[in-house]
């Protein structure tokens, strides 16, 4: 089956982004809102991402024209009949997305696909409120959508091959990175960044400074903080993943005492001016953090947290590569696109030694709890002597 047409529910900053990409690939596209006054807040935020790709000279006038002729937005569902493949893109509320999936059931064509966007919520349990789960599919998009390559895609328990295969070439045609994902919960990419979150919210009640386990973060080489990511996102957004990850994987995802009280305070980051930092706003440009937002001198303290917060993450990528949720080289893969790591977590682990990992962890695990405990296939490899790049054998083979 070839897509030649799409709807996307949902015009928020996910679904303007979806939009855009879309059009922009010369695909037809329908959207659906509320309310007019949600369409139209839709419709200006796509042309505010056209006019930026127009005026960094990555488009031209009529391009741009042209994207713009292929989209419409409604507020209800005029259109849906026709197409091939509706993306919901609506908050993560399971009673939300029933409602419209179940409405999109009686309303589109049979052959058409539904894909969700969610970044937690289980595939086959959102497949359950249709008639269609064979053709039922996770298409997890990374913000912006407009620019992040990845996307997540992840076949439900009954999803068909060959909705599986052309849900992959759709996305290869919009010059997105498609990686094909075993279902779990918080699918590959938030499942190591919510251990990198809630570490450091650990770190926070060891009365680490915020600033200085965000430097640290920084300084393992991730594109920013844990609480600059956080602050970002949504902490309230933040922790209904991570509430997931805990339901699904238990203790070593439990969510730390300080992460459920900000979040309860309503201190949920930039958008209301408070999260782990306070926030400024200026004339132009995102608001600003004030306050205590400089991290100390200390090298050596900082090189510590660190490598907690790289022993965790990694430990959980070999903990995915064990469940079959992705291929070594997906994985890392994965997690360079969607979360900026410097390397993937695999090839990490080999150039620092899948020992030094190791005992890293098992060091920690009596102090920390079942979040250090090593996983299975790393214990096996290091007995095994599958160190890494050193011994030119780890999760990959090397030339000696």
């Amino acid at each position: 089956m070839s897509i030649g047409s799409v709807a996307v529910v949902g015009g928020g900053t996910m679904g303007s982004g979806i939009v855009s990409t879309v059009s922009n690939f010369g695909f037809r596209v329908f959207f659906k809102e509320l309310n007019d006054d949600l369409v139209k807040t839709c419709l200006n935020q796509v042309n505010r991402i056209y006019n930026s790709a127009l005026n960094k000279g990555k488009m031209t006038e009529e391009e741009v024209k042209k994207a713009l002729s292929l989209i419409q937005g409604r507020r209800d569902y005029k259109g849906f009949e026709e197409v091939d493949l509706v993306i919901e893109a609506v908050p993560e509320e399971i009673s939300i997305k029933k409602a419209i999936f179940e409405e999109m059931d009686r309303r589109c064509k049979p052959e058409a696909i539904f894909a969700s966007n969610t970044s937690a919520l289980p595939i086959s349990e959102l497949a359950s409120f249709t008639h269609r789960k064979s053709k039922f599919i996770g298409m997890h998009w990374f913000n912006p959508p407009q620019v992040m390559r990845l996307i997540e895609v992840v076949p439900g328990l009954e999803t068909s091959e060959e909705t599986v295969k052309t849900t992959m070439a759709f996305c290869e045609k919009l010059k997105k990175v498609p990686i094909r994902l075993k279902e779990c919960a918080g699918f590959l990419v938030a499942r190591l960044l919510g251990m990198y979150v809630n570490e450091a919210f650990w770190m926070l009640g060891e009365k680490y400074r915020p600033a200085e386990i965000d430097q640290s973060g920084v300084g393992m080489g991730m594109p920013m903080g844990p609480f600059t990511l956080g602050d970002m996102a949504g902490w309230d957004v933040v922790h209904h993943a991570n509430q997931t990850l805990y339901e699904s994987y238990g203790m070593r995802f439990k969510i730390p005492p300080l992460f459920h009280e900000l979040v309860d305070s309503g201190k949920f980051g930039m958008k209301v001016g408070q999260g782990i930092y306070s926030y400024q706003k200026v004339e132009s440009g995102p608001p600003q953090k004030t306050g205590d937002v400089s991290p100390s001198p200390n090298q050596q303290e900082r090189e510590i947290l660190s490598n907690r917060l790289l022993l965790t993450m990694i430990n959980e990528g070999i903990r995915c590569l064990d469940e079959g949720i992705a291929s070594d080289v997906d994985i890392d893969k994965a997690l360079q696109l969607g979360a900026g790591m410097p390397k993937g977590p695999l090839n990490w682990a080999d150039e620092v030694g899948l020992d030094w990992i190791f005992t890293g962890l098992d060091n920690r695990k009596e102090a920390f709890g079942e979040r250090y405990w090593p996983a299975p296939l790393l214990r096996r490899k290091v007995k095994a002597g599958h160190l890494g790049k050193k011994v030119g054998k780890g999760f990959y083979e090397y030339k000696t």
